[in-house]
């Protein structure tokens, strides 16, 4: 097995800081958040992520960083941009900008932000990659929703900064993510990886991009255990947690591709991952302690 692990959290300072600078030493590809104004489940509790990259990049040395992701119902492209640029600069080149339609309407109704229906936030998303990939040539912009002038760019992109695009769309969300991204974050689905990776790798060699340079991975919870016993205690946990039934985790994760099981199941599942195509995977440990993530993530390390 050589797909990558890495981390996708939204916590606190203090465990954010802990879980970098832990998964740099550990070896782990990446440390990332997920961009949210509200968690998920019974805690409202969240803090503002880009700003928390900036704390994490001081702290860490070689770890990549990324959003997964940051929707673009909350921030206009070039408030993108310049958090990107900044952010570049402090990690010395390890962020890459993770870029989505958005989907948890709750929160925008908490804060009061429009929340367009989902053909006007995938024209969105299509203006905003357009947009910040503008700004790194002096054509400008000029859509719908956003615009750039022309000429030299006011705040140009540095190519070191990567764009992840990551969704569960059939077929806007592979097109554009080969059309712009470095990175492809599949959510799991009923349809397989397999067919919306050939459909990215397509729609980048259309673009007339090197389709072997998208990175694919995806991202789900970390349902493993050392024995069976243990295994049923984390599906509770993690059922509680997300507020779904814990027989959902059992048959419909794995039927997926969100693996679920014991260290040796687990490593088999990723391995049929990595046979479709994934090259890194994000576990998703926003409830867990960094005591619990040190530890599961460790069991497939050994």
């Amino acid at each position: 097995m050589t797909v990558e692990l890495a981390i996708q959290t939204m916590t606190s300072h203090a465990d954010s800081i802990e879980l970098a600078t832990w998964a740099e030493r550990a070896g782990l590809a990446a440390f990332a958040v997920a961009d949210h104004f509200l968690m998920t489940g019974d805690s409202s509790y969240a803090l503002d992520q880009l700003t928390l990259l900036g704390a994490v990049a001081e702290r860490t040395d070689r770890i990549a960083l990324a959003t997964l992701v940051s929707p673009i119902t909350f921030r206009h492209p070039a408030v993108m941009l310049k958090a990107a640029v900044t952010l570049d600069e402090i990690s010395n080149g390890r962020f890459s900008l993770g870029i989505g339609a958005g989907w948890m309407e709750e929160e925008h109704i908490r804060f009061g932000l429009p929340f367009p229906a989902i053909g006007e936030r995938f024209d969105r998303l299509a203006e905003t990659l357009a947009y910040l990939h503008a700004a790194r040539t002096d054509t400008g912009f000029d859509g719908r929703y956003y615009q750039l002038a022309a000429g030299e760019p006011p705040q140009p992109v540095p190519d070191r900064v990567r764009i992840v695009v990551g969704g569960s769309g059939k077929r806007r969300t592979p097109q554009l993510a080969g059309r712009y991204a470095d990175e492809f974050n599949l959510s799991p689905t009923e349809e397989s990886m397999a067919s919306r990776i050939e459909r990215a790798r397509s729609a980048a060699a259309d673009a007339g991009r090197d389709p072997t340079r998208l990175t694919m991975s995806t991202a789900f919870p970390l349902v493993v255990e050392e024995d069976s016993a243990a295994l049923d205690r984390r599906i509770e946990q993690v059922a509680a947690d997300r507020g779904v039934e814990s027989d959902r985790i059992r048959e419909r994760w794995p039927a997926i591709g969100i693996p679920v099981g014991v260290v040796s199941e687990f490593r088999e599942q990723l391995s049929v991952l990595e046979a479709e195509g994934i090259e890194r995977v994000y576990f998703q440990v926003a409830f867990d302690s960094p005591e619990t993530v040190k530890r599961l993530v460790g069991l497939l390390s050994s």
